[in-house]
Formats: structure tokens, sequence, C-alpha cells
């Protein structure tokens, strides 16, 4: 992990798994530290974002790519909550990333750039009132919260939780994309970390990071 909470100089501490663990679910004991930091899940690769989906903390996981966090909604029913933003970026960057044409500079369509205005508010305000009946349904129900998003929907849950974020956990997966794809979608990736930026409760992992 990197703590980068006080120091310019990013420091790296390693971690040992107990003997004969071999999920996150299975070490009780764990505790993510509560500064921003960064995990590399290289080595274990042993279901970190599955743990942070079933622990008892109050959580949200942003995802680069909505097919991921499609498969996270399927594997856990009714238990957690896709915010499924019909205006983020055109799912065709999802599915041909690597085929994406650099040298033509053609960007795929975003769905905002055709839908009216007022049907936009619509649809995150839907959004919002959705995240909130939620939460509320969970709290009283005495389980986690556990959300999960695009990162580029990110601000509407930021927006609609307020103070409530100070009792969530966000983890960032696959954190290297946001290096990786701000070659085609610059001001989403900013918009991104500038709503990150002011929260501690920050854990930025993935498998293969970009650390340098």
């Amino acid at each position: 992990m990197y703590n980068n909470k006080k120091k310019k100089i990013m420091k790296k501490s390693k971690i040992t798994v107990p003997s004969g663990i071999r999920f996150m679910s299975e070490w009780k004991d764990f505790i993510i530290p509560d500064y921003p930091c960064i995990m590399d899940k290289k080595i274990p690769g042993c279901g970190f974002t599955e743990y942070c989906l079933t622990n008892s903390e109050n959580v949200i996981l942003c995802s680069p790519r909505k097919l991921l966090l499609r498969n996270k909604e399927k594997q856990h029913p009714g238990e957690v909550l896709y915010v499924n933003n019909s205006l983020d970026q055109d799912e065709t960057t999802d599915k041909d990333l690597e085929k994406f044409n650099r040298s033509s500079g053609i960007v795929p369509t975003k769905l905002t750039d055709i839908t009216p205005e007022a049907t936009q508010q619509e649809i995150i305000e839907n959004l919002k009132n959705l995240i909130n009946t939620y939460s509320l349904n969970r709290s009283i129900s005495g389980f986690p919260v556990k959300i999960i998003v695009t990162y580029d929907s990110f601000r509407i849950v930021k927006e609609t939780l307020g103070d409530r974020m100070k009792n969530f956990r966000v983890v960032i997966d696959e954190f290297q994309s946001i290096f990786t794809d701000s070659r085609f979608k610059s001001d989403t990736e900013l918009s991104f970390m500038y709503h990150l930026q002011d929260l501690q409760k920050v854990c930025y992992v993935s498998a293969t990071p970009m650390i340098n």
C-alpha cells in the first residue's frame, strides 16, 4: 500500500497474508486503512473486490467498465445497487477499447451530446431517488450499503449522499484505467479525480497498477 496523506513521497508497506487464507473474505482481522492508499492485488489476487461487497462496511465500488458492474450485480442480486446511468460514455468504448482508432481522432458518441437537457436531469433525479431509497432500506434493515458505479457517474452518488459520504469507503477498481482512458475522455477522468480529492477513505486497487 502507498500512504500519501502527509508526505509527498509515497511509503510502501507490505501486508503479510496469514497462512491458509485463499480469499480476502476469510481474513477476518484484515482492515483497510482509513487514508488514501494504493493496493496492488497482483500478488495475492484473492477476491478483494468481492470482499469489499460482502464485508460489514458501507462501500462504493467504482469500476471503469459497465460489463464488470453488471457481473457484480448478477452475483449479488438484491444486495448491491448498480447505479446504471444511461448517459455514461457509449458502451462501444467498453466493448472495443483496444480497437479504438487513436490516429483517426474519432471519439465514440456520448449520449449527453444527443439527449435533451431536461431528459438528462430527469435521468439523474431518478438515479438519486434510487440511491436514497436503497440506502435507507438497507440501513433500516441493518445491512451495509453496497453501491457500484462507473467512474463517470460517481459524482451522482457523491452528490446524493452528501454528508453521509463520511460513512462510506470508496474503492476504485482497476484504477490504471484512469490513465489509459484519459486518451479519449480526459474530462471524465479529471472530473472523477476532482470528486475524490476531498475524501479520506479511498482505496485504489489494481492487479496491474501503474505505480511509477
